[in-house]
């Protein structure tokens, strides 16, 4: 056994010791969020050299967190970067895998006052990814959410670090797309294809960038499979040339989306506007770039089709909340994940209308 052999296994070791499920239970590779973490925490021999041959070796990508900065309600954004293609993976796949190679992570602490440890909150992400991808923490809390019929579910997840400290995060659960094979994938995207000749989609979002006139739009198309599958992409304007004047950067794309997870920008309102027949409800920013280029950047659904709560629609919720405005739907209990949990609902009806049903589950076995 080598240097690096034996540096793999002993932290390896490292994990089982501190109760990692064996290597069949960790997550398919569509199914990560995946980082090295500090690996002079866990074994003091080990490099970050060893860490990737880790990865690697089951079949990982190794990615970093970044600061992204602080939003106007304080919080703390991180981001991961691009990540380092490894074990045959990104760089030589041949078919198509549903997701993204980004994530953002949102820490709003309790106290906007006190600084955060930002290195230190960088390394803990890592470390929480790691132990994310092999499946090592323990589901706490359920919420589903529904905006008008839309259904999200967030699973928040306490992560036990290395050092004995936990941290809980919440996360969006994927959709079911995204823990398909990638040959399942592969027969989804020959099907989709059909439905696209066949005109069979429905356009259920638009996001506009605009910069010195020139439009950069794409459109995001809703495909719904013969088993009652739903899935979303994203693809260009069939009614506007094939090649735009103008196409920002990958880094400038990034940007954007930073500084409008930020909300630091010159916020424009709300906008109905014409697209494809359908009317599309946007909200607008302008936002100038590192390299100086100034853009409007506009995201929109069709109008009476809600899926995502502004920052004012969750604060207002929060109050609804807080002042038990609420409609109780009663309690039900329900599996996820294997875990038993007592879900109770409650209908709230924003100010304008938009009905959410949100339901808390918390484990049954604790109850």
């Amino acid at each position: 056994m080598d240097t690096e052999d034996r540096q793999i296994e002993q932290l390896l070791l490292k994990y089982r010791i501190l109760g990692a499920p064996p290597k069949e239970r960790i997550v398919s590779p569509e199914h990560r969020a995946i980082l090295c973490g500090r690996t002079g925490v866990l074994v003091a021999a080990a490099a970050m050299v060893c860490a990737g041959a880790i990865m690697a070796r089951m079949g990982g990508t190794i990615r970093k967190y970044s600061f992204g900065g602080r939003g106007t309600d304080g919080s703390y954004h991180f981001r991961t970067e691009e990540p380092n293609a490894t074990n045959g993976d990104a760089n030589r796949r041949k078919k198509p895998v549903i997701g993204t190679s980004r994530s953002e992570v949102i820490i709003r602490p309790n106290d906007p006052n006190r600084p955060m440890d930002v290195e230190q909150t960088q390394n803990d992400l890592e470390e929480v990814d790691l132990l994310r991808q092999w499946d090592m923490r323990e589901l706490v809390r359920v919420v589903d959410l529904k905006v008008t019929g839309s259904f999200l579910r967030i699973l928040v997840y306490k992560y036990t670090l290395p050092d004995g400290r936990t941290m809980t995060m919440r996360e969006n659960e994927l959709p079911m797309e995204a823990q398909r094979t990638p040959d399942q994938v592969q027969k989804d995207y020959d099907k989709v294809a059909q439905l696209r000749q066949q005109e069979r989609r429905e356009l259920v979002g638009v996001t506009d960038t605009l910069r010195e006139g020139n439009l950069f739009r794409v459109c995001q198309y809703k495909y719904t499979l013969a088993d009652g599958r739903e899935l979303i992409f994203t693809e260009s304007d069939p009614e506007l040339p094939p090649v735009p004047a103008w196409v920002p950067s990958p880094e400038q794309i990034g940007e954007i989306w930073g500084l409008r997870g930020l909300e630091q920008g010159e916020f424009l309102g709300y906008q109905d506007r014409q697209v494809l027949g359908k009317t599309i409800t946007f909200e607008t920013y302008i936002f100038t770039l590192s390299d100086g280029t100034k853009v409007t950047h506009s995201v929109g659904e069709v109008k009476g089709r809600r899926i995502n709560l502004t920052a004012a629609d969750r604060e207002e919720l929060r109050k609804l909340e807080e002042a038990n405005r609420g409609e109780d739907l009663g309690v039900e209990v329900s599996e996820v994940r294997g875990r038993k949990f007592s879900f109770r609902g409650e209908r709230f009806i924003l100010s304008d209308g938009t009905e959410v049903i949100q339901s808390r589950g918390e484990p049954a076995d604790s109850q």
